[in-house]
């Protein structure tokens, strides 16, 4: 199954109100599905000791100014992988700085910078959807399919913004 995804994950709770957009709870839940379907800014879902934010709008991921706001101690991954344009790739931060970013388009590195993680020796190659997933875990302790499982609170943003990286 292909996934056309994106995101951020924030080790320990995360003020939800200080994501770029000013946005507001909306009180209703969705699935991962619904969320990246439904016209909506932000969905918020606690796995384990972690704070998954899906970004249907890329606001937030990649956004270092944005990953600082809401992960200023503590790690922050940011990640998306879309099958069908072939986009892969993750951005690794600890206490709001980036530490690592590695990004694939069509099999090609389009953004790179750090140095690798110890995290990534022997993870799949090519980068892909399963690489991804496999740095989701390795450096979260939690799987995707915890995440993709979890239901997420649906915040809508009361300010227009643009993606920022």
């Amino acid at each position: 199954m292909g996934w056309k995804v994106n995101g951020l994950i924030v080790e320990g709770p995360v003020d939800a109100a200080r994501l770029p957009g000013r946005p507001r709870d909306t009180g209703q839940t969705l699935d991962i599905d619904a969320v990246y379907e439904h016209p909506c800014d932000y969905g918020i879902a606690v796995v384990g000791g972690w704070t998954f934010v899906a970004d249907p709008e890329f606001r937030v991921s990649f956004n270092d100014d944005a990953v600082l706001q809401v992960s200023p101690n503590g790690r922050a991954l940011a990640w998306v992988t879309n099958s069908v344009s072939t986009l892969h790739g993750f951005a690794w931060y600890v206490d709001g700085a980036p530490i690592r970013r590695v990004v694939y388009a069509e099999g090609e590195v389009v953004d790179e910078s750090g140095e690798q993680l110890r995290e990534e020796a022997l993870a799949p190659e090519p980068l892909s959807e399963d690489y991804v997933f496999e740095m989701i875990e390795r450096l979260t302790g939690e799987g995707w399919g915890d995440g993709a499982d979890a239901m997420y609170r649906v915040w809508t943003c009361t300010e227009q913004v643009t993606a920022k990286n």
